[in-house]
């Protein structure tokens, strides 16, 4: 079963992909991997540009630049299908009553609410995969919080994300065989897994739980 997706499964790896599409997923990205691999690996899952997505972006330690970086070509953080998300924010939304007694989490996780409610509504309910969310990088969430509440978030998040059939990524740049990525892969749907042998160019490889299955590494 291990080997289904790398020899003779590609078809099923394939309907599997679409049906996680269809279905809303939230996938855990993984690798002890140069800035730009994970980039590039963020706009790849942000989604064709030319059709017509929704992102939110949690960005918890990266730069304007590279929240500029990660989005699809043609898309800036100004537009208004983007909404972008910084734990810097605590305390400082002056169109809403404030609560200076929320968490970081507590308020990432309001924030994600009222972006994804908001896309919602102005859809009319929106489409399989049309909503993108990008969680940048879960390491800083777990470095200034409890690992229990990391994992409430995470859970909430991911209901939120698959109730309007929307694709999560989620980022922990170590490495794939840490004991971080162990405790927490059981909670996504699927496990990308990214690295770069230089000189050469940056891969990747699915892991699924479904049937412990894995793929072939193949380019970013």
């Amino acid at each position: 079963m291990r080997n289904q997706y790398r020899d003779d499964g590609k078809r099923d790896f394939g309907a599997t992909l679409r049906e996680l599409k269809q279905q809303g997923c939230v996938l855990l990205i993984t690798g002890a991997v140069a800035r730009s691999v994970t980039l590039q690996a963020i706009r790849r899952l942000s989604g064709d540009p030319c059709c017509d997505r929704k992102h939110v972006l949690v960005a918890t330690r990266t730069t304007t630049g590279d929240i500029d970086d990660g989005l699809p070509p043609g898309v800036k953080r100004e537009d208004p299908n983007v909404r972008v998300i910084t734990p810097t924010d605590v305390g400082t939304d002056a169109s809403a009553e404030r609560d200076e007694d929320r968490t970081e989490l507590e308020y990432i996780r309001a924030e994600l609410l009222r972006a994804v409610g908001h896309f919602d509504h102005s859809a009319s309910g929106l489409s399989p995969a049309e909503l993108r969310v990008s969680i940048d990088s879960l390491e800083r969430l777990l470095e200034t919080n409890d690992r229990a509440a990391v994992t409430r978030f995470l859970r909430t998040v991911m209901a939120l994300i698959r109730g309007v059939k929307g694709i999560g990524h989620v980022h922990l740049p170590v490495p794939d065989d840490s004991r971080e990525v162990a405790r927490l892969s059981p909670l996504f749907d699927a496990r990308i897994e990214l690295r770069r042998r230089d000189p050469l160019v940056a891969e990747q490889r699915w892991h699924l739980p479904m049937g412990n299955t894995d793929t072939r590494w193949t380019k970013l």
